[in-house]
């Protein structure tokens, strides 16, 4: 068995903010480079909701403690934990605020929400999980977007999406119409979708093989790059299919693909399992909000 973290940074569509969210930034907050890449989620409105689900057996969520920072409560498939807090009169950054191991190899739910009063806040800066796979040698693959096993309803999208240059090897799909759709078919264990989020993307759904379609929405900010928009793990083996479809709510906004990665295991004893991840870039709004794997062998 070979043990995998997927980290994924606060700008990731698979962790739903409610309206009462807001994003960190340097303009409001001196210390806001002191966050895992230089952004984070924040909210002071006591009963806000940040929810997130995974496939795995293990989580953590990552946060600041200050001294303007309160309770919260976490709830994991149901399970409340009470009695957390985010306060501390030393600011510190990128602490685990909660986590939990030893959980059944399936699908969890988990939400954070702020219980202080009086204005305190609590903040995400980015969330943790580990899964399995069940064989010792994890192998990763990166798709491109031009790749042939992307297929692309035609003639909604296009290949000259805003500042291309900045997409992971300067190539890129964007769509802005309504219900157009890519399809990826790989076989593999795992994928992950890299696109953008900003204020010109919108509300997209994603299906995979036979199940109905999960809505996400992409809308940010500023507009960050190589950011996580779908991930999937312990499919099993064959050939599988994931769809995304483009659900602008206004005119304009689209939908922007960038890469894939693929990551398959195998029962090889010949060498040992290979770290797998995203291609490492700056923070600030060209930074990725991507998932970085780190294999371990059990």
């Amino acid at each position: 068995m070979s043990s995998v973290s997927f980290l994924v940074d606060d700008k990731s569509p698979l962790i739903h903010y409610d309206s009462t969210w807001a994003p960190g930034n340097s303009g409001d907050d001196p210390l806001a480079d002191q966050y895992f890449r230089g952004t984070f989620q924040t909210s002071n409105v006591t009963s806000s909701v940040a929810t997130f689900s995974f496939n795995g057996t293990a989580f953590w969520i990552y946060g600041a403690k200050r001294s303007n920072h309160g309770t919260y409560t976490v709830m994991v498939d149901g399970a409340s934990f009470a009695g957390n807090t985010g306060q501390s009169n030393v600011n510190l950054f990128q602490q685990v605020l909660f986590n939990q191991s030893g959980l059944t190899q399936g699908s969890h739910t988990v939400s954070i929400t702020n219980t202080a009063t009086g204005n305190l806040y609590v903040d995400i800066d980015m969330v943790v999980w580990q899964t399995e796979f069940s064989g010792i040698q994890l192998v990763t693959e990166m798709v491109d977007d031009a790749d042939a096993r992307f297929e692309y309803q035609q003639p909604a999208w296009n290949t000259n999406p805003t500042s291309v240059n900045l997409f992971n090897n300067g190539t890129g799909h964007s769509t802005s119409v309504s219900d157009a759709s890519v399809t990826l078919t790989f076989t593999a264990e795992s994928v992950s979708i890299f696109g953008t989020v900003g204020p010109g993307n919108g509300l997209y759904t994603v299906s995979l093989d036979s199940q109905q379609p999960t809505q996400y929405n992409a809308t940010a900010y500023l507009t960050f790059y190589e950011v996580m928009l779908y991930h999937a793990d312990n499919l099993g083996s064959g050939q599988h299919k994931v769809t995304l479809v483009n659900l602008p709510e206004t005119n304009g906004q689209t939908l922007n693909i960038d890469y894939a990665l693929l990551t398959s295991s195998s029962n090889s004893s010949s060498s040992s399992s290979s770290p797998s991840g995203s291609p490492s870039s700056s923070g600030g709004s060209s930074g990725t909000s991507s998932i970085n794997a780190v294999s371990t062998s059990t």
